[in-house]
């Protein structure tokens, strides 16, 4: 019988924030400070995403952290296409991750609202060594048109803290979900995308450790990191955890879903169907799952629920590719 691993290979998990503003673009934080504090909370990785701007910091890079070089690129309507201007009209926002670390320029695009012209920005992206992530989908005031049809996506922003903060729309799941019952296959991210507009790190107003991505790579160096956001190895949480998680098929042809996490209340295995399963509880002390689904499931993908509105959620695994 086939056991696969669904965070497989050697190493460890890494935390993440895929998504920083600092005072290279408008953050209110220098790299210096964002490492101090991101280092402070337990994350191993910080992608300085600046706005349109690609500039490496591989200077912070050490054995305990790992600056990642990447760069948001914003695609918006034209002003004049809302009565209430820029602020109502949709927008295309996407990160991209450069495999050259030391690089400084981003490719050549035409900044041009369209889901033509974003695909081809992020075929070309693709084609020059860098991985793409959709960003904030409410916050874009976007539908499942404006995404579901894109392609070569490495992530998928399903939680954005400062989303979250400023306007109670952080949430992407129900896109993310339509984007997989589309046939995307992007990983499911969470983010911070923190600008610290509020300089306060207790206040309620701050926008950092919210939301964050648990990477499985061999060890913590740029090419390792890369390489398992390139496998979409990693889950995105806003504060339950994983600690494995395989699945297998038993006699009968049932596909059964394993796996071992921190103390939630609820474990989900959603499928491309209604045909699910889950375990619940109504204390705090699931630490262990064990759910079948149906053989013939296309696509399952696994969240936990902490009970305090805090959830995990796996990227989409295609049985086809694992059994």
């Amino acid at each position: 019988m086939k056991t696969v691993d669904l965070f497989p290979g050697e190493g460890g998990f890494y935390k993440a924030n895929l998504h920083c503003h600092s005072t290279y673009s408008d953050g209110k934080l220098t790299v210096e400070q964002l490492k101090d504090a991101y280092k402070a909370h337990g994350y191993s990785v910080l992608a300085y995403s600046d706005h349109n701007t690609l500039t490496p910091h591989n200077e912070l890079s050490d054995d305990g952290f790992i600056a990642l070089n990447a760069i948001e690129i914003d695609y918006n309507m034209p002003s004049e296409a809302s009565p209430r201007g820029w602020s109502g009209v949709s927008v295309y926002h996407l990160n991209f991750f450069s495999e050259d670390k030391n690089r400084t320029e981003f490719i050549p695009f035409e900044r041009v609202y369209s889901l033509e012209k974003v695909q081809k920005t992020i075929d070309d992206a693709n084609d020059a060594g860098f991985l793409a992530m959709y960003n904030h989908p409410r916050w874009s005031f976007q539908n499942a048109d404006d995404f579901s049809k894109l392609k070569g996506l490495f992530g998928f922003e399903i939680f954005n803290t400062g989303c979250e903060v400023d306007m109670a729309d952080g949430w992407g799941d129900y896109e993310y979900e339509a984007y997989c019952r589309a046939g995307g296959d992007a990983a499911a991210t969470a983010t911070d995308d923190n600008h610290m507009w509020c300089m306060d790190f207790e206040s309620p107003y701050m926008d950092c450790f919210g939301g964050f991505s648990m990477i499985k790579a061999k060890a913590l160096t740029y090419g390792d990191i890369f390489d398992a956001m390139k496998r979409k190895n990693l889950y995105a949480s806003t504060g339950p955890l994983f600690e494995h998680a395989e699945c297998f098929r038993d006699e009968n042809g049932t596909i059964r879903v394993t796996g071992a996490c921190s103390p939630c209340r609820a474990v989900f295995c959603l499928t491309d169907s209604r045909a699910s399963n889950r375990v619940r509880s109504r204390e705090k002390d699931i630490t262990s799952f064990d759910l079948a689904i149906p053989g013939d499931t296309v696509w399952f993908r696994l969240e936990l629920h902490d009970g305090e509105g805090h959830k995990a959620m796996t990227k989409a695994y295609r049985v086809a590719e694992l059994l």
